[in-house]
């Protein structure tokens, strides 16, 4: 099969998990023997070129700066950059040059949040069968996280229901739908998302871990203090604040928390909170060997997560995970006392605390370790992926021709640009009938510090 993958940008050029998740699934099915391809945004147009078996084109991009640039820039130029993600025919047009020159069975979108929606109907209007992942919120919040002033939001506020409108309006040439976690995808049905995809092409597919180093942890000796760990961005939505409140009640010894990763606006607040308990901060560390140096992960956040790399990461070096029960985190760990209300610092504070008192229980938190190595497996989910493509592909053949006309199309994406309106293949795009939502299960993102933090694209304020 023929697969192209766009996506915001691709590896060596990252800013979160979902560059990481496609270069993973690509690489992946291309050592399966498929034909893989990856357009993407880059600081610098160049391509075709093969890059570890797969074919990357790197269209530049359209918008007034580079993303990786944007701590550069000020709060106007932040406004102009958003508006360029929404409407953005330059990169529109060079993608499509990409699916031309490609000529790909399938294409599989990935997170738009540096890229204009109107892709989604200038790969219709190609003929080619359209899936997309999932990754984030970036359709449905200008910021992508559901979430402002470290709090969760409860639903969409008037400023993202605008922002989403050309999200919800070109959706609409969507074929079929990936969410790397089941509330993710519920989350996009009830806000009007993918509604037309019939709910067989609805699915929920977790991320792919590639196997890490071997495992080099030592054996617990008795008595010895239980040693937590926290590993991501330290800011009050990923709950570092809840988790320090939650130290504070901790009995005296017994237990100690290393706290890795990096806090946008310094960690002096933080060593404050923490002063007199036995929390330190390393910084950014060698993921691997920080999971092999720890008895348990805390993982706290009060957003919705869609996946939550790190419990996945930490599950796939045999490290029980407390954390919350919301997003992708509850999904994993699944419940039972592992999982805590977010933001609820007594109820962490117990759950530690229970662990610190009976270090034996360690063991009981790895019960559900195997089915999420299982799900997360590389070959397993690029299997679950190819054969959503090949269902996509069928019902498509099979579907009529009497949409192609609809005005759905008109008004959006790239026509009268360089691409021209030529189709590829000769099946026109019909949307598929309406269907009841998703009510399957399956488990995104984050976790582990990424090789630069995804920006905070805006204040999500009514």
């Amino acid at each position: 099969m023929r697969i192209l993958h766009l996506s915001s940008l691709y590896p060596p050029e990252q800013v979160g998990g979902a560059e990481l998740m496609v270069e993973t699934l690509a690489r992946t099915q291309a050592d399966q023997g498929h034909a893989v391809a990856v357009a993407c945004a880059a600081r610098d147009e160049a391509g075709p070129a093969q890059q570890d078996g797969v074919t990357v084109y790197r269209t530049g991009y359209g918008t007034p700066f580079h993303i990786l640039d944007w701590p550069q820039h000020g709060r106007l130029d932040r406004l102009r950059y958003k508006l360029a993600t929404q409407w953005n025919p330059k990169t529109v047009a060079r993608m499509a040059a990409s699916v031309r020159d490609f000529a790909p069975d399938v294409v599989n979108t990935h997170s738009l949040s540096e890229l204009p929606p109107a892709l989604w109907p200038m790969l219709a209007r190609h003929g080619v069968p359209v899936v997309h992942t999932l990754h984030d919120f970036t359709s449905l919040c200008t910021n992508g996280a559901m979430a402002r002033n470290g709090k969760a939001c409860t639903g969409q506020h008037l400023k993202c229901r605008l922002y989403a409108e050309p999200h919800r309006r070109c959706q609409r040439a969507v074929s079929a739908v990936a969410a790397v976690g089941t509330d993710l995808l519920d989350r996009h049905l009830a806000a009007g998302f993918f509604g037309a995809v019939p709910s067989a092409l609805r699915r929920v597919i977790w991320n792919p871990i590639p196997t890490g180093a071997p495992i080099t942890r030592r054996k617990r000796t008795p008595h010895e203090p239980v040693r937590f760990g926290f590993l991501g961005r330290i800011e009050t939505s990923k709950g570092a604040d809840i988790l320090f409140a939650a130290c504070r009640a901790l009995p005296s010894h017994g237990w100690s928390l290393a706290v890795a990763g990096r806090a946008v606006d310094g960690l002096d607040r933080y060593r404050a909170a923490t002063e007199g308990l036995p929390v330190t901060f390393p910084g950014f560390v060698a993921r691997d060997a920080f999971l092999d140096g720890i008895d348990c992960l805390v993982v706290p956040p009060i957003w919705p997560e869609p996946f939550g790399r790190t419990v996945a990461e930490a599950y796939a070096r045999g490290v029980p995970v407390i954390g919350t029960a919301i997003g992708g985190i509850g999904e994993q760990i699944g419940p039972g006392p592992w999982l805590v209300p977010p933001g609820d610092e007594a109820a962490l504070a117990g759950a530690m605390a229970r662990i610190v008192a009976e270090p034996g229980r360690l063991a009981e938190g790895l019960a559900r370790a195997q089915a999420i190595r299982a799900g997360t497996d590389p070959a397993a989910v690029a299997d679950a992926y190819l054969d959503l493509y090949a269902a996509t592909r069928q019902a498509r053949a099979s579907s009529t021709r009497n949409a192609h006309a609809s005005p759905l199309w008109e008004g959006v994406g790239d026509r009268g640009h360089a691409e021209g309106t030529g189709s590829i293949h000769s099946e026109p795009p019909p949307p598929p009938p309406l269907t009841p939502p998703h009510t399957g299960e399956g488990t995104r993102e984050s976790g582990s510090p990424a090789q630069a933090e995804r920006p905070q694209l805006s204040e999500c304020r009514p």
